[in-house]
């Protein structure tokens, strides 16, 4: 499993499943500029079969099953993420760990302008895709 830091140590970091809509591509998009290159989350993923392209496919496809508060959350913290990792050239994980460092009292990340609920929720969808992609009978099969 992937053993991230990445949402409080409680997430786990593309068959192109259900690839139609702007969300489901955007999710797509965001989820492979997250994880895509990162040694570590390749090799776990590797581990049980899958690829950074199974699981970015399910992520996208999932999406669209959450509500749509949780949806605008997991886009926004995966963006920053991205835009963390391609500015820094760092690892999923370190890149969660800045954003998780950042938090105020209040919750919220003045320097990344996202909120701890935010993380969460999307830590939460990690887990869920995860969860999913590894289901025998999973909605996430290749098709």
């Amino acid at each position: 499993m992937i053993r991230i830091s990445l949402f409080a140590s409680v997430c786990f970091a593309l068959a192109a499943c259900g690839a139609g809509n702007s969300v489901t591509k955007e999710a797509v998009s965001a989820c492979n500029g997250m994880l895509a290159g990162d040694p570590e989350i390749e090799e776990d993923l590797a581990e049980d079969g899958d690829t950074v392209a199974a699981y970015c496919g399910c992520f996208g496809q999932l999406l669209a099953d959450q509500p749509d508060s949780d949806q605008t959350a997991i886009l926004t913290v995966g963006q920053v993420i991205v835009d963390i990792r391609e500015e820094r050239q760092i690892s999923l994980e370190d890149a969660a760990e800045g954003i998780d460092d950042s938090f105020g009292a209040d919750g919220a990340s003045e320097a990344y302008g996202v909120s701890s609920d935010q993380f969460r929720t999307t830590g939460k969808y990690f887990d869920i895709v995860r969860r999913e992609l590894n289901k025998d009978d999973s909605a996430c099969t290749a098709s």
